[in-house]
């Protein structure tokens, strides 16, 4: 044995210190490698049965790896938690399973890389995908020192000449076995019809015996009788606006705490949920919320807008007191400003990268000042700075600093955001400008010459739209989106845009541009005059900094519900894992910011899950419409139906004719009152149920 310490350096992991090198010189036997937790075993043939099982990874040190010339025997990777094997597949024993019978059972971390054929492997616990470009540099980094240990240099041609040859397994996370399991469940009654009554016939094995009625009751009854009671269900279900808000901001709260006269509490709650609340709900969110509000119903949805807006001025809250423990955030967009903000406040030191010289991301650097006054923008950052997260700028991270802040941290959170734009190639495509390119550019005060000229944006999505808005602010004379479909964009964006005169066209599809004679061309044989031509078809995520086993699918950072990717310590959120909204990432920096602090603080994480209350549980019929011309907290407060939250208007009390029902009050509580039922005055008559303005009380079966 030899010590090693260099042949995990391009993995992007500490060197193992006091770890060792095996090598032998030949086949291992059953067992090989088994609970290993470091290390590094390089065989020279195959492995027996049972190798690699319930291995594990040493953070002190890099994951174990195992490699194996030819091909394992049965039973391989048995409950493996940890650590890398790769499998070469050469001259297989078995030329139609390199891995043998059953492998990975049980199966919960780590990864294998093989070459060659398998079948049988546990898909109840593992998934089978294709090599990463980082994957793939890893594995031919790392196969050259493997090749030179076991002295078959001469194959490394061979077993590097394409990824293709490759493929990957690595263990589902508890969230994906989850919902695999949640969406092979069937209801009960579905069972009854479709799998007993289908064996044993309609009625089931006693149907010939029930000829009596189900009940010889009186129609009237109370107590265990009655074959409904009501339930007093306050909050159980969440109202459309707070269901329907990625950041899951409470508005039917914040209208409560207004009610009460208690308006700072009620401005300050929305910190608990955002750093940026005046910037995103009360200037560039569609908001959500407001197109899901059931006071829209009757005449127009809360100004949540405004709302957003009253807590421009707002202090940051306090911290809690520090715990000791750091998190480093990459990324100063939304999303990670987000996840800094939540764990600073939490009371844990957090270190947040970016690379630009200044905070904001792409609202800093992209949306047009004429949607985000920059004034409010900064200000909100101002606070955010408060918060006392140390904030480095200018700071770009590549491989070796990645693994710096890795080993420098207890929890890693990637918001890079998504700032690599997508191409679309022919003819000319080198002259068209990248709209991230471009309205970057504007809002760092380099604006373009398009004083009378005429601009063609090729994507109608919203940035495509905000490009648009832009270029009429720079003189363009003329402005148009074409698209290969129906135009994705909506809200203030496209608003903003067709009041300024663009034009939409769809379907076009490209076929080349001529910048000298300031044409471009379509496949339909048709063409437009374009001064300028500017691509607004998305952006990628820039990921090459992040070590080959965080796992990334076409290009997006791959993360379960909970942002965790395939390295537990290194999470990931906002537009580096998929496109969204920015009030997406604010909540997806939220709660992974809650999954990092219950780790640290060890408990158990249980994100509350609430079914959102249906529309026609809530009365609508209780509430006049209402013309306010000026807006008023006040005012805006009372119009909130309070959906699913009782309101404490006593309906329920006055409209129960047997008196069943009580108000008692509960000191330091929140609410200070609960709405008991008598069960020996109660007939289950369901008027309760009935008349609740807010759809609070419930009749169900009396079991």
């Amino acid at each position: 044995m030899a010590p090693s310490g260099s042949v995990l350096e391009a993995w992007g992991c500490p060197a193992p210190r006091l770890s060792l090198r095996a090598v032998p010189l030949g086949d291992v036997t059953n067992g090989a490698h088994n609970a290993a937790a470091q290390g590094i075993l390089y065989v020279q043939g195959g492995g027996g049965a049972r190798c690699d099982t319930m291995t594990k990874h040493n953070p002190r040190f890099g994951p174990p790896q195992s490699w194996y010339f030819r091909d394992v025997g049965d039973s391989f990777a048995e409950f493996k938690a940890g650590g890398i094997a790769v499998v070469c597949g050469v001259n297989p024993r078995n030329p139609e399973n390199v891995l043998g019978y059953r492998p990975c059972v049980g199966m919960v971390g780590g990864a294998i890389y093989f070459r060659g054929h398998v079948h049988g492997y546990s898909q109840k616990d593992v998934k089978c995908v294709e090599l990463t470009p980082q994957d793939w540099q890893w594995l031919t980094e790392n196969m050259k020192q493997y090749l030179e240990a076991i002295d078959r240099t001469d194959y490394y041609n061979e077993l590097t000449k394409s990824p293709s040859d490759w493929k990957k397994i690595i263990a589902y996370t508890p969230a994906e076995k989850a919902e695999r399991k949640q969406s092979s469940r069937i209801t009960t009654s579905k069972f009854k019809t479709e799998v007993w009554e289908k064996e044993t016939g309609t009625g089931g094995i006693f149907a010939e015996y029930l000829t009596h009625d189900r009940t010889i009751l009186p129609y009237i009854t109370t107590g265990d009788n009655r074959r409904n009671k009501p339930l007093w269900n306050n909050c159980k279900y969440t109202p459309p606006c707070a269901y329907n808000c990625p950041t899951l901001i409470p508005t039917h709260k914040r209208a409560r705490l207004i009610r009460e006269g208690r308006m700072r509490e009620a401005l300050e709650l929305v910190l608990q949920y955002s750093p940026l609340p005046a910037t995103v709900c009360g200037q560039i969110c569609p908001n959500l919320c407001m197109q899901s509000c059931t006071r829209g119903t009757i005449d127009k949805p809360l100004n949540v807008q405004e709302l957003g807006r009253l807590s421009l001025n707002i202090k940051a809250p306090k911290h809690a007191r520090p715990t000791g423990h750091t998190i480093a955030v990459i990324g100063g967009g939304p999303a990670g400003l987000s996840a800094a903000w939540q764990l600073s406040l939490k009371g844990h030191a957090v270190d947040l990268y970016e690379a630009e010289d200044k905070l904001g991301g792409k609202i800093e650097l992209c949306i047009p000042r004429g949607r985000l006054p920059h004034k409010i923008l900064l200000k909100e950052l101002s606070r955010f700075r408060a918060a006392g997260v140390k904030v480095h700028l200018g700071d770009k991270i590549n491989q070796k600093k990645f693994k710096e802040i890795y080993n420098d941290h207890e929890a890693v959170i990637v918001a890079c955001g998504a700032h690599k734009p997508r191409t679309l190639e022919f003819p000319g495509s080198e002259h068209v400008v990248q709209a991230i390119e471009f309205l970057k550019g504007i809002n760092l005060g380099k604006l373009p010459a398009l004083k009378d000229k005429k601009v063609i944006i090729i994507g109608a999505g919203n940035v495509g739209m905000d490009v648009a808005s832009q270029a009429f602010q720079c003189g363009a004379r003329s402005v148009t989106a074409v698209d290969i479909q129906k135009p994705a964009a909506f809200g203030k964006e496209l608003e903003m845009a067709k009041s300024r005169g663009t034009e939409t066209v769809y379907p076009k599809f490209v076929d080349r541009y001529d910048k000298k004679a300031k044409k471009i061309y379509f496949k339909d044989s048709t063409f437009m005059d374009a001064d300028l031509v500017i691509a607004a078809v998305g952006e990628v995520p820039v990921v090459d900094f992040l070590p080959p086993p965080i796992h990334a699918e076409n290009g997006w950072i791959a993360v379960n519900k909970l942002g965790q990717t395939s390295d537990v310590k290194v999470f990931a959120i906002g537009d580096a894992t998929k496109p969204g909204l920015v009030t997406h990432a604010i909540g997806q920096g939220r709660i992974t910011a809650d999954v990092i602090h219950s780790q640290l603080m060890h408990y158990d994480y249980m994100p509350e899950v609430k079914q959102v209350i249906p529309y026609e549980k809530v009365k609508g019929v209780y509430y006049e419409r209402c013309q306010i011309d000026r807006f008023s907290p006040k005012k805006e407060a009372e119009k909130c139906l309070s959906c699913g939250t009782c309101r404490d208007c006593r309906i329920c009390e006055n409209v129960c004719y047997w008196g069943a029902i009580t108000r008692i009050k509960k000191k330091g509580e929140d609410p200070p009152y609960e709405y008991v039922v008598d069960d020996e005055k109660c007939i289950g008559c369901g008027f309760c149920a009935g008349t609740c303005p807010c759809g609070v009380w419930e009749m169900v079966e009396n079991i």
